[in-house]
């Protein structure tokens, strides 16, 4: 049985699949997130240090399970949620935001992979055990906890999540400085003078919480850090202060870190590989056991990276490209905050949406 919601009317479920129908190829660029992809990578790679997960991988136990991962599923999909949190300079009680919040559904026989990018100011109800309070879901994680953002984007969606990772931005910047860098390939010169300064976030003096960045165009090998502002700028001059500019930076940068973790000369750079654990270890909460790494590595080979379908809920697209989503004018109901709310009034029409986008129907 899949996921439906069962309160939608007919009239809201044709008019799904009219848009699902038009939708045809969808955006590819979209949020192909690192964070997914060097996931999945550092969990093979985590094999080699462990005795307690070599021992899966005898022949016997590879045969038995080759054709099904041992992983939780419904209607033969694996879903994961996948969180990025600025824990950098973090003092305490500060609350941690999270930055990017994304979807994953796997197909277990198709070996496809669907992502949804949740936006950072949907408004929801939370609750927790603390009774009803709503704020935006980039907040829910520092409040509520992974568990009340799982919760309530399984609610959004109408799709069920069965694992879920909260990845420091730390354990990016460390992976490439591991690595040596990436050479990155920029398109364009642009300057962001508005970038965050670590720390320095609640500065008394406005213009002390920023700093002005730059990139010249053409191939350049970037470190940790550089890299970390490349892909994660969002005010930049030169038409790279969009989404969608930001995206195509992301999906450049995936790719780099993809292909120099798989390389040749890192997989056999034992001390290297032990680093890239160790950053695993230290900046990604999940609760992902030692049983499901086996289940994810063997799911990861049967993956077609090149064929990731991606799309991000917002204000701004077409329906039939996840656009339904809408700002408020009168913001007198949210605090004065700049907030997104689904055009439907509720989430019936979200919720067709992407089951018919997850499923390709």
């Amino acid at each position: 049985m899949r996921y439906v919601d069962l309160h939608k009317t007919v009239e809201d479920h044709q008019k799904a699949k009219e848009e699902v129908k038009q939708n045809g190829e969808n955006k590819k660029v979209g949020k192909i997130s690192v964070l997914i992809l060097v996931l999945m990578a550092l969990i093979g790679l985590s094999l080699i240090f462990s005795d307690k997960v070599k021992a899966l991988f005898d022949p016997v136990s590879i045969v038995s399970t080759i054709t099904s991962p041992n992983l939780d599923e419904a209607d033969g999909r694996t879903n994961v949620l996948i969180l990025g949190a600025d824990k950098r300079g973090s003092l305490e009680n500060q609350v941690i935001l999270t930055d990017t919040l994304l979807f994953a559904s796997v197909g277990r026989v198709e070996g496809n992979v669907a992502m949804i990018s949740m936006p950072r100011d949907l408004w929801v109800k939370a609750n927790a055990g603390k009774g009803d309070h709503f704020m935006k879901i980039n907040s829910v994680y520092a409040a509520d906890g992974v568990e009340e953002v799982q919760k309530i984007t399984e609610d959004v969606l109408g799709m069920p999540i069965h694992y879920y990772a909260v990845i420091d931005f730390r354990f990016f910047r460390d992976v490439v400085d591991i690595l040596g860098g990436v050479d990155i390939d920029v398109e364009r010169s642009f300057d962001d003078f508005q970038y965050p300064i670590e720390g320095m976030e609640n500065a008394p003096n406005i213009d002390d919480r920023y700093e002005h960045i730059h990139f010249n165009v053409g191939l350049q090998t970037m470190d940790g850090e550089t890299a970390l502002k490349y892909v994660r700028s969002r005010k930049g001059t030169n038409g790279e202060g969009t989404d969608f500019a930001r995206s195509k930076r992301q999906q450049k940068m995936i790719w780099a870190i993809k292909g120099k973790l798989l390389s040749i000369q890192t997989l056999i750079d034992l001390p290297r590989l032990k680093e890239l654990y160790d950053a695993y270890s230290a900046n990604v909460d999940s609760n992902i056991n030692f049983e499901d790494i086996q289940g994810f590595y063997l799911l990861s080979q049967q993956i077609d990276f090149e064929n990731v379908r991606s799309i991000v809920l917002d204000d701004r697209s077409g329906a039939e490209e996840g656009g339904l989503l809408y700002h408020p004018t009168d913001d007198s109901l949210y605090g004065g905050a700049y907030v997104l709310v689904p055009k439907a009034g509720d989430y019936s029409q979200l919720r067709a949406y992407v089951q018919r986008y997850v499923f390709g129907e």
